[in-house]
């Protein structure tokens, strides 16, 4: 693989597009940011005067406190959920990150498994793809150490989450190819929730 692909071509760098912009909201009742970041694309949400989050004070930061067993309760993590479902990658990983650094054990190693998952979407989105197996690779890792001791964690079914996630980090990603016309269902990196209606 030449440099080039690795590199990321500015040119060939666009907003993420949900790969189901009709997959259900968890958190209906937040909006979702006026864009995506893409790094070298978008404003920096936060250290940009521009970015759609700038300026946000601490007290507009919440740092949620994440409990495995209250998870269809918890807002800002089924929020998490939404972002990543729709293409939202970066902010997903921020808003998981505030309950990474309050949370221990497997919960801990979970959110932490789901923010590089995020990350390698975002390597990808900019054609990053040594950056991207790397995130993906650490990612599963942490996901499949979870899922030894439980198969549904946090509302995720971790083994149709990672067949997702194997499928689709392991297809061929150069710029000579459509992704779009490989992905099928099965590997689409979505996240769907057990929720209990």
């Amino acid at each position: 693989m030449s440099s080039t692909h690795d590199e990321g071509n500015l040119n060939s760098i666009t907003q993420p597009v949900p790969f189901n912009p009709d997959i259900r909201r968890y958190c209906p009742n937040r909006d979702f940011p006026p864009y995506r970041y893409v790094p070298r694309l978008t404003p920096h949400p936060v250290k940009d005067p521009d970015g759609h989050s700038y300026r946000a004070t601490s007290e507009d930061i919440v740092s949620p406190v994440y409990d495995a067993s209250a998870w269809s309760e918890n807002i800002d993590y089924l929020y998490g959920v939404d972002l990543f479902n729709f293409a939202y990658w970066w902010e997903a990983h921020e808003a998981w990150e505030e309950g990474w650094v309050n949370a221990a054990g497997n919960q801990k190693l979970f959110l932490q498994g789901m923010i590089q998952i995020s990350a390698a979407l975002i390597k990808w989105n900019v054609k990053q793809f040594r950056g991207m197996r790397s995130l993906s690779t650490a990612g599963r890792k942490k996901l499949q150490k979870i899922s030894i001791e439980s198969n549904n964690f946090m509302g995720v079914d971790l083994s149709r989450f990672m067949k997702r996630l194997d499928l689709f980090f392991d297809l061929p990603h150069e710029d000579n190819i459509v992704i779009g016309s490989l992905l099928y269902t099965s590997a689409k990196p979505l996240i769907f929730l057990n929720m209990k209606d």
